[in-house]
């Protein structure tokens, strides 16, 4: 009886044997070769390389994400370089949860890489505006309404990180339909963009979501969804139909290079859905000196205009203070911005052209 035991590991432990040997010969390393994967040759994926539009060396092997990676160069397309984007978060009950890969919680990351896009986002394009929303409690509320004040939006994302009041469930339904309705008033020839930040799986909508993707699509709204958790069908539908992009997360990392993907504007698609072309009108206004006598000034903060002497720019149509720029004037509604902004949005539209190697001619120094 003492011997008993012993027994029953050796065996417990040859049945363990055969059984991952049987698993091994199930798994070749090639479909139908009946080797395994280390009797596989070696594959030298260092040598399949490409190069692409921008001339920078890719690896053309399919694999796992490599960071470090850029969007494609697209030269000779038309792009919205006015865009009216909105940022949706997701802070349903499943943001606040511990992740292995999005540590500490999901609305942290969100919150942290989303305050990084929307720095990069107003550097690269002055000219456009962005809002912020959430989705919880199978709601939507709007954080933060459409502005070119970065300083807003990033104010509003660190409370948001820090207050949390993650509860009930997403609606993606809710959340869609509220930008579709906040985008519906934006003149025709903007870009009208969506890009959601899903950290659940599972979305509790009042109605049929997919008349809400069909209204987006007849719209013109763009809606991008990148997921913290896993691929989900209604998401990547809503991408596909919309024409914007969807992807999967497998770090914090792998969602700031996605989410960075988006500060570029996008090409515009040769359809009958893409923005009107037509002429805009701007003001260059002047910059008053502070120490001036009190004159009411237009400022981010504050929901209407206040008595200040700080100076500011003078809207050249109507005259009246903005402590910032570039913004929209509420009085007579003229975008004001500096030639500084308006020269940034053309390398968008006219990228450098590729480095040519040349050679040095012999008995030259540097």
């Amino acid at each position: 009886p003492h011997r008993r035991p012993k027994l029953v590991a050796a065996a417990a432990a040859t049945a363990t044997r055969k059984a991952m040997a049987e698993v091994a010969t199930e798994a070749p390393g090639d479909e139908g070769s009946g080797a395994y994967a280390w009797e596989s040759e070696l594959q030298r994926t260092w040598d399949a390389v490409e190069e692409t539009a921008d001339g920078e060396l890719r690896s053309a092997a399919p694999g796992t994400w490599r960071g470090g990676g850029r969007a494609p160069v697209h030269v000779g397309v038309r792009r919205g370089v006015m865009r009216a984007v909105f940022l949706i978060l997701d802070c349903s009950r499943h943001a606040a949860e511990h992740d292995a890969e999005m540590k500490p919680t999901r609305l942290a990351v969100m919150a942290e890489l989303a305050s990084e896009f929307v720095t990069s986002f107003f550097e690269q394009n002055p000219v456009s505006t962005l809002a912020i929303l959430i989705t919880r409690k199978e709601k939507a509320e709007a954080v933060t309404p459409l502005s070119c004040n970065p300083r807003q939006h990033v104010q509003a994302l660190k409370a948001l990180a820090q207050e949390g009041g993650c509860a009930g469930e997403a609606s993606l339904q809710n959340a869609l339909e509220l930008a579709r309705e906040s985008l519906a008033s934006v003149a025709s020839f903007v870009s009208r963009e969506v890009i959601l930040l899903s950290a659940s799986l599972t979305t509790c909508d009042p109605g049929d979501l997919l008349a809400t993707v069909a209204s987006l699509g007849s719209s013109r709204v763009r809606c991008s969804v990148l997921s913290l958790l896993a691929e989900v069908y209604i998401c990547r539908r809503i991408a596909r139909e919309t024409g914007g992009d969807y992807g999967v997360a497998l770090s914090p990392a792998h969602l700031k290079e996605m989410l960075l993907r988006h500060l570029p504007p996008r090409p515009l698609p040769a359809t009958a859905l893409a923005p009107t072309n037509a002429l805009v009108k701007v003001g260059f206004p002047m910059r008053h000196p502070p120490g001036s006598r009190p004159s009411l000034t237009f400022t981010s903060n504050a929901s209407g205009p206040i008595v200040s002497t700080e100076g500011g720019y003078a809207c050249p149509q109507c005259g009246v203070l903005h402590s910032e720029i570039p913004t929209e004037c509420p009085l007579c509604g003229l975008k004001l911005l500096s030639s500084t902004d308006l020269s940034k949005t053309y390398h968008h539209l006219f990228p450098l052209a590729l480095f040519q190697e040349c050679t040095r001619p012999a008995g030259t120094t540097c």
